[in-house]
């Protein structure tokens, strides 16, 4: 079994259901936050122990890159996959940054799509991309 924890941030009930059914059956632990606010509190409540940031980039309260760079400030080697329905210019505001890869995830998506891409990203030794930007 899985041991691995993911914080899935999206304000549509619906999605996080979906996302939190496609992982627990996968194995993994999974937290849920509605928005910007909750995620930080769901964060703070269990310092160390999440894994992956599964974020919608458009969330009540602020934005995921906002929110998954607030968090990798305290854990450098959390890593996040971003997913949105968003498309065009509303999208292109969060890709077009100066973090050289943004690890995307359009919806809508299939879960063996999601598997693959969590999956890829906690393997992975490298933490998210972005998260020492500024530096």
């Amino acid at each position: 079994m899985n041991r691995r924890t993911i914080l899935v941030v999206d304000d549509e009930w619906t999605q996080r259901a979906s996302m939190r059914a496609i992982l627990s059956r996968a194995g993994y632990s999974v937290w849920e936050a509605a928005d910007y606010q909750d995620a930080l509190e769901v964060r703070q409540s269990h310092p160390r122990e999440i894994d992956l940031l599964l974020i919608d980039l458009i969330l009540p309260g602020g934005n995921g890159y906002e929110l998954a760079q607030a968090m990798t400030a305290q854990e450098p080697n959390l890593k996040a996959l971003f997913v949105s329905g968003q498309a065009g210019a509303e999208l292109r505001k969060f890709l077009d940054t100066p973090v050289p890869e943004v690890q995307f995830l359009r919806k809508p998506f299939q879960p063996a799509e999601l598997l693959e891409r969590v999956r890829a990203l906690l393997e992975s030794a490298d933490p998210i991309p972005g998260a020492a930007a500024g530096s």
